[in-house]
């Protein structure tokens, strides 16, 4: 297949997954496994057509006609409607970014669909968990190939919608249903911020199109825009961002959205949602490379993200939550590398993230699949019950803590690179949350799989999972090793998602930051075997003596019991004051005064109307037209001597006239 064959006909790489969902969502009762298989192999499809897309590209197979946004550019437009002189166009656009951006959602969304058809078999709503995974990915995927802000924002808003109906998928749970509404409106509180953006795009460079906005934001200065301009778009997107990509203080919704199915959780924390926000920031990446401000606001709520979602996973005893702060924590990394202006860095990270990010919860699922419980303090010792869970989430581990010439090594080690040459505070606040990441997962290492089993009953029956689970767990453990270096070789990563001259460059690390890499790695190792694995076991101790900044992480630093109060002491009652003084203001003085005023005018319109129009206007008219007939009629009464009478009255009067006129 031509290179051009593939690119003219990339939308199909949206709509399979689309076709998928209506399929399977009309007709999941008539066809095999409720549909399942129609997702995943529309999924496959998606995978192959976007690798061949990036392998052409990156090999320069394919030709990418358009120069100026990234280097070279593919982009293919459709007019949707017209409304006035705006022509809302719908379309794609291909380059170095979105091509990987393509692998990554179409190859972990092809494995979490492969995985679930045997973890999800027994759920009642089984062929809608798959309709749902095939619309969420439709979303992403409508996000990635955008070519224009309006069609970004659409998939940005429906991936809102999907995350929303799988963190709420057990929605009997009210765990569950509560969860799904928290992700729903914590995002949406960040997703006005990015309206805002929008609007301030359109009224100042009138496109939406993604190219003509790099174009057309070149010139802003020689146009004399107002500098309040190149500040505020970024940092309203950015905005945006920080709600979907669960970024301080947004980030509360993400550990909750532990309460959906665990295939699901992977899907999101890997390859879509939290995944958008970070794309969103790199596909306009002239925007922020703008305003150095800008820059420094999304380098510093990065590294904020990064240090407080770290220290909280050091507590968790849920697996799936540790995971889940492991996440926020990781997309402050990348966020910090964008913001200190590491594009190739901060898209290097989500990269390799979503291989052992997808690793780590597939596996997680794994074992809540064979002891059905998520308590770390309930398991114990399953590295004997299941050897290949055990040894990919050992990869998993392995990869997100840095170890030397694993896939995460290589990435993060970029990030701190590009967080040292920007700013060195920065860079020791990230160092110390990469030390942190470490500990709490090897932490979650040693308390599922080694040591003694803490709940025998759990023990005996936990066993390893079918081949269906276990192949994606092992496709993902190959990429966790090798994807990374093969990704840094040569730069290769950089060269494909090249911006022009701008933030393409490997930040050569410097002897700091490798020594710093390998010591947090070694740190927290260390530091997580001597307290869990050693004999006896240092952490009850611990616990005990470090007791209060304990409850103080286990509470999530009250930032969730911070908003409730400020919802139900502040929020509530201010809203409740302008509801009443709504009420008092414009109900008791505009309305009913307008109210009074309008009596009063339908009074006098009444008066006028009834007094004037009608009996003077209209029944006037009559009334004069029957007296004078009254009166003339009287002139005509058929007696002969008042018609002689009448005659010689109007000939004397001939006469008068006369005799006066001719005298």
């Amino acid at each position: 297949m031509s290179g051009e064959v593939l690119l003219q006909h990339s939308y199909w790489i949206a709509l399979a997954p689309l076709l998928a969902f209506v399929v399977i969502l009309v007709l999941r009762n008539f066809v095999g496994l409720q549909g399942a298989w129609v997702g995943t192999v529309a999924m496959f499809y998606c995978f192959v057509h976007s690798l061949l897309i990036a392998l052409g590209i990156f090999f320069e197979r394919i030709h990418l006609p358009n120069t100026g946004l990234q280097g070279h550019f593919f982009e293919s437009t459709y007019t949707w409607f017209s409304a006035g002189n705006f022509d809302f166009r719908v379309g794609l656009l291909i380059d170095g970014l979105s091509a990987m951006m393509l692998v990554v959602v179409t190859l972990v969304s092809f494995l979490v669909q492969l995985y679930s058809i045997s973890y999800m078999h027994e759920h009642r709503r089984y062929g809608r968990y798959f309709a749902y995974v095939n619309l969420f990915t439709f979303s992403m995927l409508v996000l990635v190939l955008a070519n224009d802000m309006l069609q970004f924002f659409i998939g940005w808003e429906l991936v809102g919608l999907c995350s929303y109906l799988l963190i709420g998928f057990d929605f009997e749970r009210d765990a569950a249903g509560y969860a799904g509404r928290k992700a729903f409106l914590t995002t949406k509180v960040g997703d006005l911020g990015m309206y805002l953006g929008l609007l301030i795009i359109f009224n100042y460079l009138g496109t939406f199109n993604i190219p003509l906005l790099h174009q057309n934001y070149q010139n802003m200065a020689s146009l004399n825009y107002p500098g309040w301009v190149l500040l505020m778009v970024p940092l309203l997107l950015f905005f945006g961002a920080m709600g979907k990509s669960a970024q301080f203080p947004l980030h509360v919704w993400l550990p909750d959205a532990m309460e959906g199915p665990t295939p699901a959780s992977a899907l999101i924390h890997a390859a879509t949602m939290v995944a958008a926000g970070v794309y969103m920031v790199a596909r306009v990446f002239f925007l922020f490379e703008a305003s150095p401000l800008a820059m420094d606001v999304v380098a510093w709520v990065g590294v904020a993200t990064a240090v407080v979602a770290a220290s909280m996973g050091l507590v968790s005893e849920d697996i799936k939550r540790v995971l889940a702060f492991s996440t926020v924590s990781q997309l402050g990394f990348m966020m910090v590398a964008l913001g200190c202006g590491g594009y190739a860095a901060g898209m290097f990270h989500l990269t390799t993230h979503a291989a052992f990010k997808a690793l780590l919860f597939l596996c997680a699922g794994s074992v809540i699949h064979a002891v059905h419980t998520n308590d770390m303090w309930k398991m114990g010792g399953l590295k004997t019950q299941m050897p290949i869970t055990c040894a990919a989430y050992l990869v998993g581990t392995l990869a997100i803590a840095g170890f030397p010439f694993m896939s995460g090594f290589f990435s993060k080690e970029e990030v701190l690179a590009a967080a040292y040459n920007h700013n060195p505070l920065i860079f020791g606040l990230l160092s110390f949350a990469a030390l942190l990441t470490s500990f709490y997962m090897f932490r979650s290492l040693f308390l599922t799989f080694f040591g003694l089993p803490r709940d025998k009953h759990l023990f005996q029956h936990a066993h390893e999972s079918p081949l269906l689970m276990t192949i994606p767990l092992m496709v993902l453990a190959l990429l966790s090793i090798f994807l990374g270096g093969t990704l840094y070789h040569d730069g290769n990563l950089a060269r494909l998602i090249s911006w022009g001259s701008h933030g393409a460059e490997q930040h050569h690390a410097s002897h700091v930051v490798l020594y710093s890499s390998l010591s947090a790695f070694g740190l927290g190792f260390v530091g997580a075997f001597w307290v869990y694995l050693s004999k006896p076991p240092r952490y009850e101790f611990l616990q005990q003596k470090f007791a209060l900044p304990h409850k103080l992480l286990s509470r999530r630093y009250l930032i969730d019991e911070l908003y409730l109060w400020f919802i139900g002491n502040i929020y509530t009652p201010v809203t409740t004051w302008f509801a009443k003084t709504d009420y008092d203001v414009v109900d008791q003085f505009i309305v009913d005064g307008f109210g009074r005023m309008g009596k009063r005018f339908s009074w006098v319109s009444d008066l006028f109307d009834g007094k004037f129009v009608d009996r003077v206007l209209v029944d006037g008219q009559s009334d004069l037209a029957n007296w004078a007939g009254d009166k003339i009629r009287k002139v005509q009464s058929g007696l002969a001597q008042s018609y002689l009478f009448w005659m010689i009255l109007g000939l004397g009067g001939m006469i008068v006239w006369i005799s006066h006129n001719f005298k």
